[in-house]
């Protein structure tokens, strides 16, 4: 584990040396995400077009509401947490500078709190879940500030416990950048 870490931060150290070029316009920016799941990214290129992006999210599973009634009466607010590693492929939109789409696609790894966390679930235990992450969305960088704000889907796929998809990963980024 430890030559792994070596590993991963002597490539972040090389490359992180790079000028910046033309198609980005940072290097690496961390922030925050907010959606149906939030928490914290980091996005870091590793060359002009591609890019790598970790997010540390969680889910609120608060009282859901459809016509005054409760549409899962056990859902409640113990969330669990969930980490995803992707790789972005970016893409100019048009002649604006700092202005991008980009495409990509990752996996993740999590655990989820006892029954009141997943309705899908008849144990009451936590639970863990592994999958694939798909990515897509827009991305400005503001040129007068170290600000870079994302808006994107992120469906997700699990295998492990709970088979199913978060379709719902719509989400809303903004990250520092340097």
């Amino acid at each position: 584990m430890k030559y792994t870490i070596a590993i991963l931060l002597a490539t972040l150290m090389l490359f992180g040396s790079k000028t910046i070029d033309a198609q980005k316009n940072y290097n690496t920016a961390i922030g925050g995400r907010i959606g149906p799941s939030y928490g914290f990214t980091v996005k870091h290129f590793l060359g002009e077009k591609i890019a790598i992006e970790g997010l540390v999210t969680s889910r609120y599973f608060g009282d859901f509401r459809l016509g005054g009634k409760s549409h899962y009466n056990h859902w409640n607010s113990t969330p669990g947490i969930n980490i995803a590693a992707l790789v972005e492929w970016h893409f100019p939109i048009g002649r604006v500078e700092g202005f991008n789409w980009f495409i990509g696609g990752g996996a993740h790894i999590g655990v989820w709190g006892g029954y009141t966390a997943h309705p899908w679930l008849d144990e009451d235990r936590p639970y863990f879940l592994t999958g694939l992450d798909v990515i897509g969305g827009v991305e400005y960088t503001f040129s007068k500030i170290p600000l870079t704000l994302q808006a994107d889907i992120k469906p997700s796929i699990h295998f492990v416990e709970y088979l199913g998809v978060w379709y719902d990963q719509v989400a809303i980024s903004a990250r520092y950048t340097f």
